[in-house]
């Protein structure tokens, strides 16, 4: 039976669009269902800024009258150099030809885009839910970070893709009894965190919530200018960086966001977050009636925390910043009474990250791949 398409972008097709995923993940009880409030959003133009500067086009798929995905592509207003474009909101069945018509009609509207290359998934950019998971299936997914049917990498491979990069999502479960995190650290890293604390004109710092919006740019400011030297980084834009800070505000732990300065300039941050995945599944995707209840049951008894920024200036890394602050957030974090930690998400690019947290002994427990291919 052929596969036939339907445009997504509004109306009931959309809503179909970004309910489908229940159906690919019905039994799978390490999902976390996404909230259909905050995925509409996702979509919408009016509230998120990455649509102000790309061009999209969603799609359902349908064999019959079955709805049997969705993709997403796209690509930059301004058309990228490298003629490189995306795509995401990937779920299928498990059937070879209808994840090949659906990549093939994104590839087909990149191609009269002008790109060259077809890179994904992100949901929809890089900042948001990427990759298609290669391990760690009966594993939960830590916040902001995807997870996947086991087939994807199949499919993808059968359709003429091959992997463009990897990223890992490591996992430390805090020993009962640990109280301090000196008794936890690498004695190594433990001493550099102690040499680099003495310095006088080092100073670690909470984010200040009633400067928000100046606290954020000066976040926004290190992650690009901490990740500029990585191979094939795209800087975030500042709106995209303060809708993605926005989606967390209420959530945050102001004593598990912090800045390091040295002279008062800005050199490092670092955040952790509530796993609030844990909570989100209780709440399958709506708040209303029943979710907004489940969801603070949950919230109150959160076993994990997740690790998700540690960058600093490259005029200041090797200088003892990255030990000081995970000192003082690995602190907060046991204060919490958190029993595990997750560290999410690193790419294989990111040499001089994946080194250190391998010397920390944190094992890999989530392995992602980004997928790609000429079109």
């Amino acid at each position: 039976m052929n596969i036939t398409f339907r445009d997504a972008q509004s109306g009931p097709e959309l809503t179909r669009f970004i309910t489908f995923p229940w159906k690919i993940y019905r039994g799978d009880h390490f999902w976390v269902p996404p909230l259909i409030s905050s995925r509409r959003d996702q979509l919408n133009p009016e509230k998120n800024p990455f649509w102000k500067a790309n061009e999209r086009g969603l799609w359902t798929a349908y064999r019959g009258s079955e709805l049997v995905g969705t993709i997403g592509a796209f690509y930059p207003r301004m058309n990228d150099p490298d003629g490189i474009g995306t795509f995401g909101f990937f779920e299928v069945v498990d059937d070879p030809k209808c994840a090949a018509a659906l990549l093939e009609t994104a590839a087909n509207w990149l191609r009269a885009c002008g790109a060259k290359v077809m890179r994904g998934p992100y949901n929809p950019s890089t900042s948001d839910e990427c990759g298609v998971l290669v391990e760690g299936f009966n594993t939960r997914p830590a916040i902001l970070t995807a997870h996947t049917p086991p087939y994807y990498p199949r499919l993808l491979d059968a359709a003429g893709f091959s992997m463009q990069n990897q990223m890992v999502a490591r996992l430390y479960s805090i020993p009962n009894g640990l109280r301090r995190v000196e008794e936890g650290l690498p004695p190594r890293l433990l001493k550099i965190a102690e040499t680099a604390a003495e310095r006088d004109d080092l100073k670690v710092r909470r984010v200040d919530m009633a400067k928000w919006e100046q606290e954020i740019e000066t976040a926004w400011q290190l992650y690009n200018a901490s990740l500029a030297p990585l191979p094939g980084y795209v800087p975030i834009p500042i709106d995209e960086f303060r809708v993605m800070a926005a989606s967390f505000r209420l959530i945050l732990d102001p004593d598990m966001a912090l800045l390091a300065e040295v002279r008062g300039r800005p050199v490092g941050f670092a955040l952790a977050l509530p796993d609030y995945n844990e909570a989100l599944q209780a709440a399958n995707g709506k708040l209303f009636p029943l979710g907004l209840v489940r969801l603070w049951l949950r919230s109150r008894h959160l076993r994990r925390s997740s690790f998700k920024i540690l960058v600093i200036h490259p005029e200041y890394q090797g200088r003892g910043v990255e030990a000081v602050l995970i000192r003082s957030v690995g602190q907060a974090i046991l204060d919490r009474g958190f029993r595990e930690l997750d560290l999410s998400l690193t790419g294989d690019e990111n040499v001089k990250s994946n080194r250190f947290q391998e010397h920390l002994g944190v094992k890999v427990y989530r392995r992602y791949r980004i997928y790609q291919k000429e079109v």
